[in-house]
C-alpha cells in the first residue's frame, strides 16, 4: 500500500494524463455515477479515494449544506483537492488508507467511489463491502465507478495494447501501468453480492463500453 501512495504522489502532477488518455471516458462516467443521486443538499457524503476531487466537480449545483468527507491516502492528491476547492465547498479532508481510518458507523448518507477499487487486492474486497455497509446510513447509498476487465478477448487486447504501448509510449511508463489493475478486476459482481449478504438493495449495476461498470446501491 506504501508503494501505491508513493506512486500517486508521484504522478499527481501529471495527473491530467488519465483524462486525456482515456479520452474523455472517466470524466463522462464520472459524471455518470455521482448524477445518480439527484440532490446532495444537507446530506453527509464521503468521497472515497477521492483523488484531487474530481467528483466533487459535479457537485457544487447540488451543494446545499452539504458536508463532504474526502479521504485518500496521497499527501500529493489531497493538497491539490484542497487548492481546488477551499473556497468553494465545505469538506473535511482525512489522509489515510481506508482500511485504517475510522469513519464512525452509520454516519454517511451518501459515499462515492470512483477508480479506485481495482487497486484493492481480492482478499481485501470483502472487508472493504462489509466496511461501506456498516458506514452508511439508514436509506443511505453507494454509488461505485470503476474500470473492469473486457469480456471479449479483442476488447482485451485492444485496451492492453492502448495503455501498455501507445499511452506509455506517449505518457509514460507510469501510465502503462494501469492495465495491470484493470485486468484483475474482472468485475464489481462480488462486491455487489457482499452488499446483498449485508442487507443492502441494488439500485442498478451496469457495464458500459465493455470497460466501466457502476454499481448503485443503497440500504433500505
Amino acid at each position: 500500500m506504501k508503494d501505491l501512495q508513493q506512486y500517486f504522489d508521484h504522478i499527481q502532477p501529471r495527473y491530467y494524463v488519465n483524462e486525456i488518455a482515456s479520452l474523455g471516458f472517466t470524466r463522462l462516467f464520472r459524471k455518470i455515477a455521482v448524477q445518480k443521486v439527484k440532490n446532495y443538499g444537507g446530506k453527509r457524503v464521503l468521497d472515497l479515494m477521492s483523488g484531487q476531487g474530481e467528483n466533487l466537480e459535479f457537485l457544487k449545483k447540488y451543494n446545499q449544506n452539504t458536508e463532504i468527507v474526502a479521504l485518500d491516502f496521497s499527501s500529493a492528491m489531497q493538497i491539490k483537492l484542497a487548492e481546488t476547492f477551499k473556497n468553494k465547498l465545505s469538506i473535511h479532508q482525512i489522509k489515510n488508507d481506508f482500511f485504517k481510518s475510522d469513519i464512525t458507523e452509520r454516519s454517511m448518507d451518501i459515499i462515492l467511489c470512483s477508480y479506485g477499487i481495482k487497486t484493492i487486492e481480492q482478499e481485501q474486497k470483502q472487508v472493504f463491502a462489509d466496511r461501506l455497509s456498516r458506514i452508511i446510513n439508514q436509506k443511505g447509498e453507494i454509488i461505485i465507478v470503476e474500470f473492469v476487465k473486457p469480456k471479449t478477448a479483442w476488447r482485451l487486447t485492444c485496451v492492453k495494447w492502448y495503455i501498455e504501448v501507445l499511452v506509455s509510449k506517449i505518457f509514460g511508463n507510469e501510465f502503462g501501468k494501469l492495465f495491470h489493475y484493470i485486468n484483475k478486476n474482472e468485475s464489481l459482481e462480488d462486491i455487489k453480492n457482499q452488499f446483498v449478504n449485508n442487507g443492502l438493495s441494488i439500485i442498478s449495476h451496469k457495464r458500459y463500453l465493455d470497460l466501466i461498470e457502476i454499481l448503485h446501491v443503497k440500504r433500505n
